[in-house]
């Protein structure tokens, strides 16, 4: 990359501060990878300062003909995969920075992978690199590479994703076909083939929603991990400058070719440049660096790298939000929905006035791109995403968003783009409904609806989850009982969350925007702001159906509303093959009524597993409650664990499947005994139905 060349200059020439942007622009992706790999956050964090220091010292090594995103990976990963290899197993409980019970499953999927596979697994989606570049970083085989990946990936999914197949119809897609047609594996007729089904089959539509959720889910918990704000000036205070190398004199040969070309930047600028301004900008790049950057004139606000381009259509604003349309094209042929570029990387979105400071601002996935679209319902209107600013009253009339992707359908280029905007506040577009609306559910939790904004590209509602003083003081006695002093239990047990939904006067649901911040860490006990788009979707096959016509007036729909229960459960089973076992042990309003466990032998021994299930009886309670469930081994190792069925019905009465999973001891060298299944604490879900619990958010006449 340029912007990297000329700060690695500056490096050589003595100032050590021009690192901190290349330490601020890839320490987050190393650090992800070796967070899982080195199992404490102490650790990692030491591995990734050790790592930049060293890329550093060998800083006069880099040769400007290469990509230096390339050259770093070579000098970093080599030294982190021979550090991590000494660290031996790795658990999520050693370095989860918060409690969430899916983000806990998958950094477990993770965990589970052999040592070699997982690092790759976590290269390829930390750095999003391809596999030819993977083999050049770590002196592998591409296809080994490939190879290894796919086993990963197929792990995890067989550890993540939960399919009753036999209920589908004959006419159904196979899994591993629908597989190969979501990784982009099927062409021609095939593909053809399988897109022809879709459009029809709900079933199988929602296999492929499931893989989508599963991708990103993977991509948000590995990127999730973020390396405190004063790393960078840790790693600068132990490097030593560089002392700057005193040039030579200019030959005349090289003073008038120079003029020479300064003379052809004029002429052809006075023909096709009418603006002096951009060409002076080159004239100065070239004097100051030897090369010409590209300076985006007023009107183009396009950028082309790799045969990929990157195009903003439009932006819109009002005070709640500025909607960006873009278009992205490979080989001039337009590409649909895709989530694969560096959005929420730091600085890939910035806002900054005429004099270079910055705007704090939050970004959102593209829109479309959260939702199925099947066959034959493309539209012509482009992409878009939203950007929130977090201070509006300060942003000033005049300023600059500037876009710098790195990374784009796997593909690593230089996608920079700077577009005007000149700011005409208009505060009267918005219209703002207070509604001072509570509900309470089974006196134990509190909805509090407050404000409702209308604005000109969507809306924001602002409310309230929490539990009431009697539910907080039982979740802490319940804490102090089994699990004082856990500081993230104690953080999340008094949290509660909803899932609302928005609906118009015509009952479509509203596609809600999701910013960076809500995929990662969430504050409890604060207030709630969701925007949300005017775009609608149906509920039950997740299909974006394209733009309202108008904003409003809404209403909001609880589904469920959920809250962790800080409890903690241990129970010793045998492996002995057994047909309902009483059990007859009380577990907070349950009983635990009998044990059935059966051995599966497939043929291998490396691939030997156990079923156990258990069935129990509900004595007491409105909410469903899901255990999160691990098994740990006899040394305590834990154990690879397939879910078909973990969790209590709200509208239950008597004996029900409390729990049927199959283990996989793997990689154990003997026959195992007993083992002991785990549980740190519950969650209860509250389920309404459609309508059941449905707000105005509007003021009625």
């Amino acid at each position: 990359m340029i912007e990297e060349t000329v700060k690695v200059k500056s490096i050589l020439d003595g100032n050590k501060d021009a690192y901190d942007s290349i330490i601020e622009r890839y320490k987050n992706r190393l650090y992800a990878v070796t967070l899982r790999m080195a199992g404490s956050e102490g650790e990692a964090e030491r591995l990734v300062e050790k790592s930049f220091i060293a890329a550093y010292d060998r800083l006069a090594t880099y040769d400007e003909k290469d990509f230096f995103s390339d050259w770093l990976y070579r000098q970093t990963l080599t030294l982190i995969k021979s550090e991590v290899a000494s660290c031996g197993k790795t658990t999520p409980e050693d370095y989860i920075q918060f409690y969430n019970p899916r983000f806990l499953e998958i950094e477990e999927a993770i965990a589970n992978l052999e040592s070699n596979n997982r690092f790759e697994f976590l290269l390829h989606h930390a750095l999003a690199e391809t596999p030819e570049k993977l083999a050049v970083f770590l002196d592998e085989q591409v296809e080994d590479i490939k190879g290894r990946y796919q086993q990963s990936l197929k792990a995890i999914r067989g550890r993540l994703l939960e399919f009753d197949m036999e209920t589908s119809s004959e006419e159904c897609l196979s899994f591993d076909e629908l597989i190969r047609y979501f990784d982009g594996n099927l062409r021609g007729d095939e593909k053809e083939k399988v897109e022809d089904h879709l459009e029809f089959c709900p079933s199988c539509r929602e296999v492929l929603t499931s893989l989508k959720a599963e991708k990103r889910g993977l991509e948000d918990v590995i990127h999730t991990p973020k390396l405190e704000e004063d790393f960078n000036r840790r790693v600068l205070n132990k490097l030593t400058p560089y002392v700057k190398k005193v040039p030579k004199h200019r030959t005349w040969k090289y003073q008038l070719g120079v003029i020479g070309i300064m003379a052809a930047i004029f002429m052809i600028g006075a023909v096709v440049v009418p603006n002096l301004k951009p060409l002076a900008n080159k004239v100065a790049a070239y004097i100051e660096y030897g090369t010409i950057y590209n300076v985006w004139t007023e009107g183009t606000y396009k950028a082309t790298d790799e045969d990929l381009s990157f195009e903003i259509k439009g932006v819109d604003i009002d005070p709640l939000h500025m909607v960006v349309y873009y278009e992205t094209r490979r080989n001039d042929k337009p590409l649909g929905n895709f989530m694969d570029f560096d959005f929420f990387e730091p600085n890939a979105v910035q806002l900054l006035d005429e004099n270079g400071k910055k705007y704090p601002i939050e970004v959102s996935q593209p829109i479309s791109s959260m939702f199925y679209n099947p066959r034959g319902n493309e539209t012509d209107e482009p992409q878009s995403f939203v950007i929130k600013a977090i201070e509006e009253d300060k942003l000033p009339d005049k300023f600059v968003l500037k876009f710098n992707f790195r990374r784009m359908q796997t593909i690593t280029g230089n996608w920079e783009v700077e577009v005007p905007i000149r700011y005409d506040k208009v505060e009267n577009n918005l219209k703002v409904v207070e509604l001072n609306e509570v509900k309470e559910i089974d006196g134990k939790i509190e909805v509090e609806f407050l404000t409702m904004i209308y604005g000109k590209h969507g809306s924001r509602l602002t409310y309230h989850v929490r539990l009431k003083e009697e539910e907080k003081k039982r979740l802490e006695n319940l804490l102090k009982e089994t699990r004082d002093g856990d500081h993230v239990l104690e953080r999340y047990q008094n949290a509660a969350y909803a899932n609302i939904q928005l609906l118009n006067q015509e009952g479509q649901y509203m596609v809600p925007i999701y910013y960076h911040s809500q995929m990662m860490e969430w504050n409890p006990g604060e207030l709630i702001t969701q925007d949300y788009s005017l775009y609608h979707y149906d509920y039950e096959d997740y299909q974006n159906l394209g733009k309202t016509k108008g904003n409003g007036p809404y209403f909001a729909d609880v589904r469920d509303i959920n809250y962790h229960e800080p409890s903690f459960v241990s129970l010793s089973l045998p492996l002995e093959e057994a047909e309902n076992k009483p059990l007859n042990i009380e577990l907070e309003g349950l009983t635990l009524k009998d044990l059935t466990v059966r051995h599966k032998d497939n043929g291998d021994e490396d691939d030997k597993s156990y079923q156990i299930l258990i069935n129990a009886v509900k004595n007491q309670g409105k909410s469903e409650k899901q255990f999160h469930w691990r098994v740990v081994g006899e040394n305590g190792e834990y154990l690879e664990l397939h879910y078909m069925g973990n969790h209590i019905p709200p509208d239950i009465e008597g004996e029900f499947e409390l729990l049927n999973a199959e283990i996989f001891p793997r990689g154990i060298q003997k026959e195992m005994e007993k083992v002991t299944l785990q549980a740190e604490g519950a969650y209860n879900f509250y389920m309404f139905d459609e309508g059941e619990l449905r707000i105005p958010l509007f003021e009625e006449e």
